[in-house]
């Protein structure tokens, strides 16, 4: 399995997360929504329903990517049609010319996130390859 993980800020035109997967690997962009949360910072994928936490930002940050470590050894250790069940169950989709791309429309600027205090959320584009 391989997978390499950047997080940018958006530039708000990003309107689909996808993933893709291939041999060994999962390519994917996810929009990662983070915010403080009390005395603790949180970052969160919707469609993944992955979140990361700790005291600062960068430290939810580094949280977030171990969970996807996780979610993708996870996502490999299980046979194709378990992995494709799994994937269609988090609400992406198949796309018409490629069985093995999926995606999944993000939550749009009017969807409201819990549990974050007012003023303090990001959103940001996560970029595996």
């Amino acid at each position: 399995m391989s997978m390499s993980l950047k997080i940018t800020p958006s530039d708000k035109k990003e309107k689909k997360d996808f993933l893709r997967i291939k041999g060994n690997a999962i390519e994917a962009k996810l929009n990662i929504f983070s915010g403080k949360q009390g005395d603790h910072f949180l970052t969160y994928s919707p469609s993944l329903k992955i979140s990361g936490y700790g005291s600062t930002e960068k430290e939810a940050i580094e949280f977030i990517k171990l969970e996807l470590e996780t979610f993708c050894e996870d996502v490999f250790s299980m046979n194709t049609q378990e992995r494709e069940n799994y994937i269609l169950s988090l609400g992406f989709k198949k796309e018409k010319f490629h069985t093995k791309n999926f995606s999944k429309a993000y939550i749009d600027e009017n969807g409201r996130l819990q549990d974050f205090d007012p003023g303090t959320i990001k959103h940001e584009v996560l970029e595996t390859a």
